[in-house]
């Protein structure tokens, strides 16, 4: 990507300049947050590809800064363009892994990956190189067993510059458990090509691409997994820090998001009911017939008042609403 910046014309429209023709020609310690969002803007029909550049710049000058080539990273502050699509990867549904089991069977490569993806939340590049060397033993201290666990190192966090390791430390599942023993003891990496050979983080992407499309789930991806494993574990009441322990994360804003969303879904759910219209509320309840006895429905007796209402009639004494209307009849 750094390349294909570099290889881009100085300026961007108009005529290249003769001393810098190219933006690779540019002194680096010239560029600033305008020469950024120009070099973003490049692609701002692709809002992530865009994106990409800007990160791609921050590291780079996240490096020079440490290395004392420059003081300022020139892509802070640059603000991201939206994507028009805010969740990102598409996140499996239960009904969409049971599609994915009816079609791979247990025991091959399709199915061990979808177990490891769903029983660890590793990325990628870390389930392309997991192995029988991640597994270890771990003593229960309640039980006084010995237990398996996983351990190992996400390979995002060993790039981070001066940054502590995060180590990921989990209980092997049962049900990955099961999966992995069908795979030969030999093997360095459970997940191996056709060839018996460890497949490359984009290999394993592609062939996860295949086995997605095999099932008839064009839209789901290996990332998407590690999200579902998010929004089940944060809708099954998991906490920020259970969340940071299990996917590796360093702060609180991706465990957050996922249990926001599980709460926004949890509070939806409590609150469907009172979407139901009360189709009794309004209804007419015809009044009784007169009952005889002492209470509000018993009749009445006429009053006096009543009396000499009546006898606004022919013969009696009118009232003088009575003799305002018979002057408009």
């Amino acid at each position: 990507m750094l390349e294909r910046i570099c290889s881009l014309p100085h300026p961007i429209v108009g005529s290249p300049d003769r001393e810098f023709p190219t933006k690779g020609d540019l002194p680096f310690a010239g560029l600033r947050r305008v020469h950024v969002k120009e070099l973003r803007d490049t692609r701002i029909g692709s809002p992530g590809a865009a994106n990409n550049i800007t990160k791609a710049i921050s590291a780079l000058y996240e490096w020079a800064k440490d290395a004392e080539f420059v003081d300022v990273n020139p892509a802070n502050g640059v603000k991201r363009l939206a994507s028009g699509n805010e969740d990102g990867f598409h996140t499996w549904e239960m009904s969409e892994i049971v599609q994915y089991e009816a079609r791979h069977a247990p025991g091959t490569t399709a199915r061990l990956a979808l177990a490891i993806f769903m029983y660890t939340g590793l990325r990628l590049s870390d389930a392309a190189i997991l192995g029988k060397q991640h597994i270890t033993s771990v003593q229960n201290r309640e039980t006084g067993a010995w237990e398996k666990w996983l351990k190992v190192i996400p390979g995002k966090s060993k790039s981070r510059v001066h940054a502590a390791r995060v180590f990921v430390e989990l209980p092997l599942l049962p049900e990955l458990e099961a999966e992995l023993a069908q795979t030969p003891s030999d093997r360095l990496t459970f997940l191996v090509t056709e060839y018996g050979k460890p497949f490359s983080e984009k290999g394993l992407g592609n062939r996860m691409r295949r086995w997605c499309d095999e099932a008839g789930l064009p839209q789901c991806s290996a990332h998407g997994i590690r999200k579902a494993g998010a929004t089940v574990a944060a809708e099954n009441g998991a906490t920020h820090e259970q969340l940071k322990a299990i996917y590796g994360w360093t702060n609180y804003q991706q465990p957050d998001h996922y249990i926001k969303k599980a709460r926004r879904r949890k509070v939806a759910q409590s609150a469907g009911s009172l979407l139901v219209f009360d189709r009794n509320e309004n209804e007419i309840v015809p009044l009784s017939e007169a009952h005889d006895g002492v209470g509000q429905n018993a009749q009445k007796k006429p009053t006096k008042t009543m009396a000499r209402i009546g006898n606004g009639g022919p013969g009696g004494t009118r009232t003088p609403n009575q003799a305002v209307m018979s002057r408009r009849l």
